[in-house]
């Protein structure tokens, strides 16, 4: 089964069928056990909101740009 969208303009580029089981609602918990950490507020500098950054994960060099 299958549904078919009206899908706005400018998302033409978008394929306007789905499967059913990719429009069902996720459920409210997906992992049991667990759970969800408490982000830290934003620091606002001369009103600019900022966050602290704890750590780089992941990154690489795209169009000589890091």
């Amino acid at each position: 089964m299958a549904y078919r969208l009206k899908l706005p303009h400018w998302m033409k580029q978008l394929h306007p069928v789905f499967n059913i089981v990719k429009l069902t609602l996720a459920p409210d918990d997906p992992i049991t056990g667990w759970k969800t950490t408490d982000h830290t507020l934003p620091i606002v500098i001369d009103g600019e909101v900022e966050w602290e950054v704890e750590e780089i994960l992941n990154s690489h060099w795209h169009w000589r740009r890091f």
